[in-house]
């Protein structure tokens, strides 16, 4: 079963893991997204392609032989982490606090460059990572695939029509839907449905505000560790995605969970070294778990 980061790190017995987990989940994505604990270095499924075919028959006649299409998915893990070097002089002088400051500072990054790859990872330009949103969902792929949906022929202000319909082509089956987008358009959705009164504002629980849209809670991704915008590199023409989380829907996917070793200090400088690591990766395990909105213009003007 999946379980989101903030339930997992309650089994673990190991503190800084717990520290180091809490920081992962800090952020408004990793907090809701369920991890699916998986053994072996990757997860394999069957998915469902098409059912067969029913109907009726007269006395003395069979029915028509149909069977139901399956194909076999496979989604790998990524090997995710970064070493910490620390000057063993600033740790003897300032503390231990010095190092653990660098520590939180890594997995903060950590946990940015994930929402990154959440929507823009790409395996075939970067082998090591896993495919995001915006690779499984080609804007191109529209008309051909039913889960790419088009605010309008080219980038203008929101439709919310438009985005009603990419929320119904997203199949939650039991799980939990979200709307995930960039800062600035959730401003311009903001303005949008106000006059409608489609918006409401909640608190999480980890006790902070978040807006809803239609009964979905709002994701909103920023910037990368890089301080590179996520999603609105080109307010005037970005996408707006639905997801629904869960086991067997849109899933994080791991294997022991984020490890932390204190490999003592360098044989060839005196610096003390800390490696995280995560054996991590993605899985849409349902092809119909996540739709994307494209060409909203958030810079348009609403009447």
């Amino acid at each position: 079963m999946a379980l989101t980061l903030a339930e997992a790190k309650k089994h673990s017995t190991n503190p800084q893991e717990r520290a180091i987990v809490t920081e992962l989940a800090a952020g408004s994505l990793l907090s809701v997204l369920p991890f699916r604990e998986i053994q072996g270095n990757g997860l394999f499924w069957k998915r469902e392609e098409s059912l067969g075919d029913v109907g009726f028959r007269q006395f003395n006649a069979g029915y028509e032989e149909t069977y139901a299409e399956v194909k076999q998915q496979s989604e790998s893990l990524k090997l995710f982490g970064g070493d910490i070097k620390v000057d063993r002089a600033i740790v003897d002088l300032e503390g231990p606090e010095a190092r653990a400051y660098q520590i939180q500072a890594k997995t903060r990054a950590m946990r940015l460059a994930w929402e990154a790859l959440f929507i823009n990872g790409d395996s075939n330009s970067t082998a090591a990572e896993f495919d995001g949103l915006a690779t499984r969902l080609p804007a191109a792929a529209y008309g051909t695939n039913s889960q790419v949906i088009r605010n309008a022929s080219s980038a203008s202000a929101l439709d919310l029509g438009a985005l009603d319909e990419a929320i119904d082509a997203v199949d939650a089956q039991g799980g939990s839907k979200y709307l995930v987008m960039s800062k600035s358009a959730r401003r311009h959705l903001t303005k949008r449905a106000r006059l409608s009164a489609q918006i409401d504002i909640m608190r999480n629980e980890f006790g902070y505000q978040q807006m809803v849209y239609a009964g979905l809670p709002v994701i909103e991704l920023d910037r990368d560790h890089q301080n590179v915008a996520i999603l609105d590199g080109t307010a005037n023409n970005q996408s707006i995605y639905v997801v629904a989380f869960g086991n067997d829907l849109l899933t994080g996917i791991q294997n022991g969970g984020v490890q932390v070793r204190d490999l003592g200090e360098a044989t060839d400088s005196p610096t003390l070294v800390t490696r995280v690591e995560w054996y991590c990766g993605l899985a849409l395990v349902n092809g119909r778990a996540a739709a994307r909105l494209t060409n909203v213009d958030a810079t348009a003007a609403v009447s």
